[in-house]
Formats: C-alpha cells, structure tokens, sequence
C-alpha cells in the first residue's frame, strides 16, 4: 500500500500546516518612498523648482536695489498605473479538505470557503506588495517603472529621468585585481558630490545588491581576518554585518560619507515565473531618505468603490446560480523618484 494511502483502522496525526513563503518585501518601499499620497484622480502633475542658490552682489549706499531673477519651474505629469487581480473559488471545492486538515476534521465546507477566502485575499495583498517593491526597485535602479500587462509586455513607461548613472569597465570594476579601500572610496565621494552639487538632500544611504556585497567585503577584509565576518573593520570606516528581515543585510557605516550601507537580497517571481532580484546584479545605489520620493495611489475605477481614492479596494461577489465566488483587488500605485537628483546608480561589477 502506497505511503500516501489512508489505512481506516491505522491510527494517524495530521502536523501542523507547514507554509514556507517569504515574508513581505517592504525594505525600500519603507525606508525610502515613506510618503503616501491619495488621489481622486488617475494622473499627478507636480511642479519642479530647480536651481542653486546664487550669492548677493554690494552697491554702493545710495545705488538702487539689485534685481535678482527668480527660479523657474517645469511640470511633471504621470499616469497611474492600474492593477486588478482576482480568484475564483468554487463551492465544490469545499466539500474536499484543506491544508491541514484531517480526514475527519470537523470543520464545515462554509468553514473552509470563509478561511479560503481570508487566505485568497491575503495572498492576492501579497502579490501587490511585491510588485510595489519591484516598481520601487525599478524606480530606483533605473530612474523608471514599467507599467507591463499579464504576458509581461511593456504597455507604458513612466521616465523620471534618472541621470547620474554610470558603469565602470575594466581596471575601475570593483571586482578588478587592482580594486582598493580607497579606489571604492574614491568613487563613492565622487558620486557623493556630484549629488550635493545639485542641491538634492545629501545621500545617506547606500544599497548594493548581493554580489557587491561580496566584493566589498573582500576589498575591506581581504584576509579573512574577522570570526564569521562579523565585524570587519577598515582604515577609514567600519562594517558591521547584521541581519536584517526581508532579506536584507546591514553591511555598515562609511564615516566619511555619512552613509550606511546595506545589501539587498530579496528576491520576486516575475511574470513569466523567473526569480529576480530587485537589486540588479552587479549595481550600487546612493540616495537619501530625506529626499521627495512618494508613495502615490490613483482612484480606484469600480462603481461599488465608490471611485474612493484608496491605496487597495478589495471585492468578492457571488455568482447568480451560487456555484462559485470571485474576489478582486484593485490599486492604482505609483512609485515616484520627484527628486530624481538625490539619486546615483553605479553598475561596479
């Protein structure tokens, strides 16, 4: 008799559900994009003030006042992404255990149905919270988010205009033979600099996916010589490895900089079900929490909703006969770098 078939007169124990998901990715959506903006619209305008701060000129005490121009302005305007998931759960389905239960469990079929629906909805909350996190990623990254349909094709891109980019070749690359504590340092000063000449908050923050996090502490303990690398110290800095939920990893504190570093480990199953990181391989970013970076959602388009400006509106109904019940969701997020300059992303592998 197969392992998996049920003896009546065998005594047996059903164990405790095991569900193994990985928790919620939430690390740059919270860190970073901290404002939540509601709108009854699905577009947002905002208008850019950009300019350095230019000094004053002396008259002499009986000369007439100096006219000072002052700064201009452009509008940008965005179209709101939009999102509606559902699942379908038919009553049949119901008359079967669930994970978890046992033969004779006691739980009735309208039981199961409203725990199923709980859970559907849970999850369907969870799919979201990943595509929030790669669209924050994305904007990140590559100074844009795009807005793909079910088979993965781009139907709309949303361009903030992410400038100060650049990829390191040859003896530059972190990973290069000749790669040193202070050759990294260099660069990151560099880029540290380029940012505040802008007139952009000042980056405290540096995100490293997880093969630089590698090179970079090799650079920095090239020996070996902390117990488990758990405290890697460097002429110029220290970097502490603690970790982190969500899968991220604090690597350390570059006091020259005034930025901690971090890497990023989390990963997300696309579309087209492949695993992918939403700190590309290979890339650093250096940005500021106390840049403008918001966290915006569009009106929800559903009569039952009401058009309510929410960040999720979920909503089950019934078929006429009663053979099955669906469950949607809907949002329309967008991610939006407004201060686009406080940003600096390096590919240094």
């Amino acid at each position: 008799m197969p392992d998996n078939a049920i003896n009546l007169y065998d005594t047996r124990r059903m164990l405790n559900m095991l569900e193994q998901m990985p928790p919620a990715p939430t690390f740059l959506r919270n860190r970073f994009f901290r404002n939540t903006r509601l709108h009854d619209t699905d577009t947002i305008d905002i208008d850019i003030v950009k300019g350095g701060r230019r000094v004053t000129p002396y008259i002499r005490p009986v000369q007439e006042g100096v006219v000072m121009e002052r700064a201009g302005f452009k509008t940008n305007s965005y179209k709101m992404p939009y999102a509606r998931i559902k699942r379908t759960s038919e009553a049949d389905r119901h008359f079967t255990r669930s994970a978890g239960d046992h033969a004779y469990g006691n739980r009735t079929p309208a039981q199961r149905a409203a725990t199923e629906l709980a859970d559907d909805l849970a999850d369907l909350n969870a799919n979201l919270d990943a595509e929030e996190e790669r669209q924050a990623a994305e904007a990140i990254f590559t100074g844009k988010v795009t807005v793909r349909n079910a088979e993965g094709k781009a139907i709309h891109n949303i361009d903030f205009g992410l400038t100060n980019t650049e990829a390191l070749t040859g003896a530059a690359l972190w990973s290069a033979s000749g790669a040193t504590k202070n050759s990294v340092l260099k660069l990151l000063r560099a880029k540290r600099r380029s940012i505040v000449k802008t007139g952009a908050p000042s980056p405290n923050h540096i995100v490293v996916a997880t093969d630089v996090s590698d090179v970079l502490i090799n650079i920095f303990d090239p020996d070996d010589t902390a117990s488990g690398l758990s405290s890697i110290r460097a002429d110029r800095g220290q970097i502490d490895i603690t970790n982190l939920p969500d899968g991220v990893t604090y690597i350390g504190y570059f006091n020259e900089l005034g930025c901690d570093v971090y890497s990023y480990d989390g990963e997300y199953i696309d579309l087209d079900g492949s695993a992918k990181p939403y700190a590309p391989a290979g890339t650093i970013a250096m940005l500021s929490t106390n840049a403008r970076f918001d966290r915006n959602y569009g009106a929800i388009k559903n009569f039952h909703g009401n058009f309510a400006s929410v960040p999720r509106f979920p909503h089950s109904w019934i078929t006429d006969d009663g053979r099955a019940r669906f469950l949607q969701l809907e949002s329309a997020p967008l991610y939006a770098l407004h201060q686009v300059d406080s940003v600096a992303v390096v590919k240094v592998l």
